[in-house]
C-alpha cells in the first residue's frame, strides 16, 4: 500500500498534501521483499522469484517521475517538519484545485526482477523475464497553506 506524508485530512475528510512540502512517499518496507510461487505437476516443477528493484512515483499535473532505489523512507517526526526525504519525496509546485476533484492522481509503482527455474522432467531449466511492474494509483488534493515564519 502506498503512503506519503504530509497526509492531511481536509474538513471533507479527503487526504491532501502541501504545496512547496517534501511529500515523502513510501511503500511498506515489510513488503519490499522477495516473492517466490512454485508451481508443479508431477516430475515437472518452476519456480519464479521476483525482488524489488525500484520504487518509482508519476506525482501527477505533468510533474516528471520520481525514482528510488528502495522502498523509500516512511516520515517520522524525529526527521523534522519541512525536511527532504533521504531518498523518496516529490515537491508539488501548485495546487490541485484545477485538477477533476480538485485532487491529483498519483501513481506508485514496484519494478521487479524475475527469474526462473525448475525442471522438465529431465533437466533443470531457468531464465530470466523482462522486468515486471507492478502500481498502485492514489489520489489526494494538494493544497495550498499559508504560513508566518518569525526570525
Amino acid at each position: 500500500m502506498p503512503r506519503h506524508s504530509p497526509d492531511l485530512r481536509l474538513p471533507d475528510d479527503r487526504s491532501a498534501t502541501v504545496v512547496g512540502e517534501h511529500t515523502w512517499f513510501w511503500t511498506d518496507p515489510a513488503d519490499w521483499r522477495p516473492q517466490r510461487e512454485r508451481v508443479q505437476a508431477g516430475a515437472v516443477w518452476a519456480e519464479a522469484t521476483a525482488v524489488p528493484v525500484r520504487l518509482s512515483m508519476v506525482p501527477g499535473m505533468g510533474q516528471p517521475t520520481e525514482f528510488c532505489a528502495g522502498p523509500g523512507t516512511p516520515y517520522d517526526r524525529s526527521f523534522g517538519l519541512h525536511a527532504a526525504s533521504p531518498d523518496c519525496d516529490v515537491v508539488y509546485e501548485r495546487s490541485s484545485m484545477d485538477q477533476p476533484g480538485e485532487q491529483v492522481t498519483a501513481q506508485w509503482s514496484i519494478t521487479w526482477r524475475v527469474v526462473w527455474r525448475g525442471w522438465d522432467g529431465s533437466a533443470p531449466v531457468g531464465g530470466e523475464l523482462a522486468p515486471m511492474t507492478s502500481r498502485a494509483p492514489a489520489r489526494f488534493a494538494v493544497a495550498e497553506a499559508q504560513a508566518l515564519r518569525t526570525r
